[in-house]
């Protein structure tokens, strides 16, 4: 089975815009860029994964995509449900069973976590999984078989809305409540949880976060 990875991007210039209070458009871009760089090495180290989609309007994130060899797809800032429309279409147009779309803001995802929601999915003919924040308002993972077996609901209390669209149409779904995968990065709050690691202490130390 062929299962591509989805990354939306927002511009860069409107990344992380609710930390727009503490850090500077510089800083957030460079998070921005330094959350990607780390999802996208823990995915190619996925067993699962056979593509990872880029769909962002931002020049610098196309640059970054083919340094890298990924798909790289143009979007035109109309919203992440529509970003991941273009990545349903490609997905279809070149026979991949199954997509995961992920946000580029969850700082503890790991290529294990990825690996035990595929292996899940094996199950299922169709099948949605879904990991939702820690809030259980957003949907931080979502697993779709085929592709475009639901629709999204990005940016609209997405978590509930996908598990209604699932049981409207009789998919299979299963909620995931991982760790790993509930945190992401919004506000100054989630920031300060990641000082007292080590490694986020080091990546932080030049924003004054305190």
């Amino acid at each position: 089975m062929r299962i591509a990875a989805v990354i939306p991007m927002k511009k860069l210039d409107l990344a992380k815009s609710r930390l727009s209070n503490i850090l500077s458009p510089q800083q957030r871009k460079n998070l921005a860029m330094y959350l990607l760089d780390a999802t996208i090495k823990e995915l190619k180290e996925s067993n699962f994964i056979s593509e990872i989609i880029i769909v962002s309007s931002d020049k610098a994130v196309k640059k970054y995509s083919y340094l890298n060899n990924l798909k790289f797809i143009q979007d035109f800032d109309e919203g992440v449900n529509h970003a991941v429309i273009l990545a349903d279409r490609y997905c279809i147009n070149n026979d991949i069973n199954a997509n995961v779309v992920i946000p580029q803001d969850l700082p503890f995802i790991s290529a294990k976590e990825i690996d035990e929601i595929c292996t899940i999915s094996n199950k299922y003919d169709k099948c949605i999984i879904i990991c939702p924040s820690k809030r259980f308002d957003g949907t931080n993972v979502l697993f779709r078989k085929p592709p475009d077996v639901i629709k999204t609901f990005y940016d609209d209390n997405s978590y509930m809305n996908h598990l209604k669209e699932a049981h409207k149409f009789q998919i299979p779904i299963e909620s995931l409540d991982i760790v790993n995968l509930r945190f992401d990065i919004d506000t100054k709050e989630d920031l300060l949880e990641l000082l007292p690691l080590e490694n986020w202490n080091f990546v932080l130390k030049d924003f004054d976060i305190n």
